[in-house]
């Protein structure tokens, strides 16, 4: 029923805390987890294998391959091996817990795949989620009640969690297809754009995943000006490939423009 998607790649500090909160899930319904391993250096591939080889009927891990990375705005990242694990997924249902940060809560699965069945309007569920600071750990506030969102409530929201909440239907053919997976610099922010556009979104206030900050990634390595021009990229590419609302799109440029200033002229 549902498909647990784990890309991991020099996580060896992380994933047996991540692998290990998925596979502790109670659930009255079978779910799968999608392990892509995206050959790292540092040991992670190695505990990868022996969780596979210890839980057999729960995992499947996928070996993913250096030269299949591909090159965004110059840069390697691990697109492929995201693509990948949505296009190994079976389940009806899909869930994402990158594997350097993990889940809090064991009926986490049940308590979303639950209101999905409750509410089949629904395309999204996302809860809340703890937020790992450099200085100590802090509860970032999602929502403090159960709510419903159409797409017409989003269509002036970014993002909405942290992806390591979301559990969403797998109907992410047209997605994996769309040009934008292969040009955005984070994948997360535009699979958000997609998948409130398809349906309702569910937010519900339990706190269930655990949001680790990780200096070693990829994210993290960018300066301040790096990222402020990742969100004019961002900005275009969905306004181009997937919400053509220019409205939204002038909004949210004066606004990156004015953080700009702020940031980097004032």
């Amino acid at each position: 029923m549902v498909s647990v998607l784990v890309p991991t790649f020099q996580h060896v500090n992380y994933i047996s805390t991540c692998l290990e909160s998925i596979l502790c899930q109670k659930t009255n319904f079978p779910y799968e987890i999608i392990i892509g391993e995206d050959e790292s250096t540092d040991g992670t591939r190695e505990i990868c294998m022996k969780f596979a080889e210890k839980y057999p009927d729960k995992i499947r891990l996928f070996l993913r391959k250096e030269e299949d990375k591909i090159y965004i705005n110059g840069v390697k990242v691990g697109r492929f091996n995201h693509l990948e694990n949505f296009k190994c997924a079976r389940g009806k249902y899909l869930a994402y817990c990158d594997g350097d940060d993990y889940w809090l809560d064991e009926n986490k699965l049940q308590l979303q795949f639950d209101l999905m069945q409750k509410y089949p309007a629904a395309n999204l569920c996302v809860t809340n989620t703890y937020l790992e600071k450099s200085s100590g750990e802090s509860a970032a506030a999602l929502v403090k009640a159960f709510v419903i969102n159409t797409p017409k409530n989003l269509r002036n929201t970014a993002y909405l969690g942290h992806i390591s909440t979301w559990f969403f239907k797998n109907d992410v053919t047209d997605f994996i297809k769309n040009k934008i997976v292969y040009k955005a610099p984070v994948m997360d922010v535009i699979l958000f754009a997609y998948l409130k556009n398809r349906g309702n979104v569910i937010s519900t206030p339990e706190t269930t995943s655990f949001y680790r900050y990780n200096n070693g990634g990829l994210y993290r390595l960018k300066s301040v000006k790096n990222v402020h021009k990742d969100r004019f990229i961002l900005n275009w590419l969905i306004f181009i490939h997937l919400q053509r609302n220019p409205v939204i799109f002038l909004r949210n440029l004066t606004y990156l423009i004015w953080r700009y200033y702020l940031n980097f002229i004032k």
